[in-house]
């Protein structure tokens, strides 16, 4: 062939050459690729597994801490439970020991002898000598003249310089003719009598009151006997110098000074005067009987010191319940496990740092030490649904039941990224139930404990709160109304007749309103800001008396005029001067729980209340409610969120729920008049309820004073009351003489 054609054909061969190179190399791609793909889909699955399998692991690895802390609480619980029987073993055995020396001493034979006297049976011997001396002077001087020769055979020979042992007579062996025969011997000296001259004796003496003030553990007996005594409350009592209601009002007229004051007791240095035989020496014997009195008095002061010691050292010892102690705190820190499950629980209102500075406060302060602390329990199902419906109590109540059921609720995403049952409250799968049914078993136990008489009173610091909850509906951060449930089971187990329940915070607690809507055993009292039905929760009307039966027991001090000014101290307390206390003692409960929230308090933003109230003010509304059911008061926290705030107004509560002193209302506060919306907003619930109670409208008057004013209209009105009472009085007198004293006859000039 031409070179021009093998030339086109090695093109040719060429071309098909590098288009076969390239269906090879596409070949090769696509099996790359198709290799690659396999890989990763098999490196996707494998990474798949094993994040699966590591969150299986956490699952596991919660769930066992989950029963490790439960195994922890339990073997707390019956750790606490050996603690409290061996207690009771040792104070059984304790008692058995006393009861078997005390057996000992009674069956001794008459010559044996004893062991060491304690210093009961001292003091008990010291009486027994006494008595016996006064029933021999007594009837020495009955029976026996001046003049008798065998009257006294002996004088005192008794020092003032040993005021600290008894004084003793030497009387010789004498035959009386009533009497019979008297031996000294018979007397049962506690020393013997001294025989020695007085210089002797001085000395001797002396030197006894040396050695006794050498010690650094005794007292000099001329020192006073100081003793720390608690000023019992009397409510009943404290009425005059608490003014209206049990409130601390100034008295200028009064010392403090003077009220405290004692005067000094009369001492004997001076010999008596000498007059005749028989008189002077009865009046010596009278001498010795006192001085034997007051050395068994600072025997006896001393052996109380010694016991109540007793008792201090014991109960710094181990946790028991004190008799001596009534008023009662209780709180778990199980609680506390309630947050959100963002891990960011600090940026939530309602956070587990609340419960835990108030429960540090009260230990800071000391009132933890005089109060009985216990720790709750969770609430049954059973009493759960005293309030709730069944489904809601499943729902909120049990966490397994809610699985198998397949009746999980509705959860919706919080913004921080936790989940919550609104945007409000929030939710933890594994804490929330278990943490609001302690809450509630946490109330009811307090409640129950005040209401058979076991506690005078008592706070229950838990969370979360519990007034906003409805039937079958959370909200609010609240699951389960545990003010609600403790009236229902008071009502069901003890029988109470007549609860009181007030709500002092700020929002309106409509699932405590709704529990009790036809209820006319139950006086349920809120005061909250209302604002025309514009704050949270929008309920709260004072319009809203009850229906049926239980008219007139739904009383709602609803505040409106939003915060200009905000209500403080001199509003509060003009509404519970016109409205709370006078359909309260109308009322007469047998039995009083408050819901309080301490959101008023100065010191929480608008959205949350925006209120000024001092935390002084609670101190001041617990101890007017302290008057009602003979003092029978539980406080169970509701809502408040900042911390400083939150923890002065419980310690406040405290203090007055332990019958301390308050502090006086500042003089700014009993001078200033409520503003004009607090007395339009008392206006109205006046006029919804002045029908159902009396009582408003004897206070209707003063709806717009001042403290200070409404008590000197009070007073004013009392010396009125009392005038003309004692005018009728004067008036019946005279009439009844004017009746028996026979008229003059007229005799005719």
């Amino acid at each position: 062939s031409p070179p021009g054609h093998q030339e086109q054909q090695l093109q040719q061969e060429l071309v098909a050459l590098k288009h076969k190179q390239q269906l090879q190399r596409q070949l090769l791609i696509a099996e790359f690729q198709r290799q690659h793909e396999q890989l990763s889909r098999q490196h996707e699955a494998q990474l798949q597994d094993h994040i699966k399998g590591q969150e299986e692991a956490c699952a596991l690895k919660s769930i066992h801490q989950q029963d490790l802390l439960a195994l922890k609480h339990q073997q707390e619980v019956l750790e606490h439970q050996r603690k409290i029987e061996q207690q009771r073993h040792e104070q059984q055995m304790e008692k058995q020991q006393r009861e078997h020396k005390l057996q000992q001493l009674k069956n001794k034979e008459r010559g044996q002898e004893s062991a060491v006297a304690s210093t009961e049976v001292k003091m008990r011997l010291q009486e027994f000598v006494l008595n016996k001396k006064k029933a021999l002077a007594q009837r020495n001087l009955n029976h026996c003249l001046p003049s008798d020769p065998c009257y006294w055979y002996g004088k005192t020979q008794h020092s003032s310089l040993d005021q600290s042992s008894p004084p003793q007579t030497a009387l010789s062996a004498y035959n009386h003719p009533m009497l019979g025969t008297y031996d000294s011997k018979d007397d049962f000296p506690l020393r013997k009598t001294a025989s020695e001259p007085n210089l002797k004796l001085r000395s001797r003496l002396k030197q006894k009151v040396t050695e006794r003030r050498s010690s650094p553990l005794l007292r000099r007996k001329d020192g006073p006997i100081i003793t720390a005594k608690k000023r019992p409350l009397d409510v009943a009592g404290e009425q005059s110098s608490f003014g209206l209601g049990g409130l601390p009002l100034p008295s200028p007229s009064v010392s403090k000074f003077a009220r405290g004051h004692r005067p000094l007791g009369r001492t004997q240095s001076a010999p008596l005067p000498q007059q005749q035989c028989g008189q002077a020496q009865a009046l010596q014997q009278l001498v010795v009987q006192q001085q034997h009195q007051q050395f068994l008095e600072k025997h006896k002061q001393l052996f109380q010191q010694q016991q109540q010691q007793h008792i201090i050292n014991k109960v710094a010892q181990c946790v028991c319940v004190c008799a001596c102690v009534r008023v009662c705190l209780v709180y778990d820190s199980l609680m506390q496990k309630h947050q959100c499950m963002c891990g960011n629980s600090m940026s939530h209102p309602e956070h587990a740092g609340r419960i835990q500075s108030i429960w540090s406060r009260l230990q800071e302060t000391g009132l933890r030490a005089h109060c009985e602390c216990i720790r709750g329990r969770k609430a049954s199902l059973e009493e759960l649904q005293t309030v709730h419906s069944e489904a809601h109590v499943l729902l909120y109540g049990t966490n397994p039941l809610r699985q198998k059921l397949d009746l999980s609720p509705m959860f919706v995403r919080l913004p921080c990224g936790g989940i919550g049952v609104d945007s409000d409250t929030i939710w933890n799968e594994i804490h929330s139930s278990s943490a609001a049914r302690l809450a509630v078993g946490s109330v009811v136990e307090l409640v129950f404990k005040v209401a058979s008489g076991e506690l005078k009173n008592g706070f229950a610091v838990v969370r979360p709160p519990g007034h906003h909850a409805e039937e079958s509906t959370p909200m609010g951060f609240c699951y389960f109304n545990s003010v609600a449930i403790a009236a229902k089971l008071l009502q069901q187990r003890l029988n109470v007749s007549k609860i009181l329940i007030v709500d002092w915070d700020v929002h309106h607690g409509n699932g405590t309103q709704q529990a009790f809507y036809t209820d006319p055993t139950v006086l349920y009292l809120s005061l909250h800001r209302y604002d025309d039905g514009n704050f949270f929760p929008g309920s709260g009307a004072p319009d809203e008396v009850g229906s049926g039966a239980g008219l007139g027991f739904n009383v709602n001090m609803a505040f409106t005029g939003g915060l200009e000014p905000p209500m403080g101290d001199a509003e509060y307390l003009a509404a519970f001067r016109t409205v709370v206390m006078p359909i309260a003692n109308e009322f007469a409960p047998d039995m009083v729980l408050v819901s309080s929230g301490f959101d008023a308090v100065d010191g929480h933003a608008p959205p949350l209340g925006g209120y000024k109230l001092t935390a002084k003010c609670f101190g001041y509304l617990t101890r007017q409610l302290m008057g009602l059911a003979g003092g029978r008061l539980v406080l169970a926290l509701e809502g408040g969120h900042d911390l400083t705030a939150i923890c002065d107004a419980s310690e406040a509560c405290v203090s007055a729920l332990l019958g301390n002193e308050l502090d006086l209302i500042p003089d700014e506060v009993l001078q200033q008049r409520p503003n004009a919306n607090a007395v339009r907003s008392i206006e109205k619930v006046t006029e919804a309820h002045s029908k159902y109670w009396r009582s408003l409208q004897c206070s209707a008057s003063t709806l717009g004073c001042s403290l200070s004013e409404a008590l000197q209209r009070d007073t004013e009105e009392a010396e009125t009351v009392s005038a003309m009472a004692s005018l009728s009085v004067a008036s019946k007198h005279i009439g009844k003489r004017a009746e028996e004293e026979p008229m003059e006859e007229e005799v005719p000039i």
